[in-house]
């Protein structure tokens, strides 16, 4: 017949092995918030760099992704090359601003000035 302290020893190791799950648990959903909260698409990192720029203001920007698939002996892998981007800029209606978002975009993705179409932001009138 099992004593109280006989029973308690006997669940200590479950007991650990819980502990333990609810913690790696805990600390995998933790590292996983912060991964995704640290990581914005490179869209949202485009626009904040550009937004910075003198006399852009707010910026949006939009990838085209063209796919490819490329056939191997082992594996069949797809490809997202972009195609062409809009950025929409609060001072693009300065020309000298939309050559300037052409290039520095140009530059960066290391794609051809005629793929990269810069519009002005549409002024949004304050409510009354």
């Amino acid at each position: 017949m099992l004593t109280n302290v006989d029973k308690s020893r006997a669940s200590r190791p479950l007991f650990i092995a819980f502990v333990l799950i609810v913690v790696l648990s805990i600390y995998m959903v933790m590292n996983l918030s912060s991964q995704s909260a640290q990581t914005d698409i490179p869209e949202q990192q485009l626009a904040k760099i550009l937004s910075e720029m003198e006399a852009v203001g707010q910026v949006f920007v939009y990838f085209h992704y063209e796919q490819q698939k490329e056939k191997s002996f082992l594996a069949v892998s797809q490809q997202q090359n972009i195609a062409g981007v809009i950025i929409v800029a609060q001072g693009a209606q300065d020309v000298h601003v939309q050559q300037l978002l052409k290039q520095t975009v140009g530059n960066v993705l290391q794609i051809p000035t005629h793929r990269i179409q810069v519009v002005a932001m549409q002024h949004k009138e304050e409510a009354k």
